[in-house]
């Protein structure tokens, strides 16, 4: 009898895919340009979201899978074109 309780079973292949990424996300710095983050990360993100601020400033959020196991991705996120900020974030919501 096999009994698995607390295990997460992640596909090879979506667990390389998350290695992959946090591995380039780890050389993506804060002030970078969205065509530096591009070359970076070396895909288009998994996840855009694009809107414009009440100043008029432009506000652009990249997202890539950085830990199936965990369930997180990571958020770039520009203003005007440049890197901001680097968050990671759970995909389950919290009341």
């Amino acid at each position: 009898m096999i009994l698995a309780v607390g295990c997460v079973y992640v596909p090879s292949t979506m667990w390389r895919h998350a290695e992959e990424n946090r591995a380039r996300l780890n050389r993506v710095a804060v002030g970078q340009s969205i065509a530096d983050v591009r070359a970076t990360m070396q895909k288009e993100p998994e996840r855009r979201e694009v809107r414009l601020r009440f100043d008029g400033k432009t506000v652009e959020l990249w997202s890539y899978v950085s830990d199936y196991a965990r369930k997180l991705d990571t958020t770039i996120i520009f203003i005007d074109g440049r890197v901001q900020e680097i968050r990671t974030t759970s995909w389950i919501e919290k009341d």
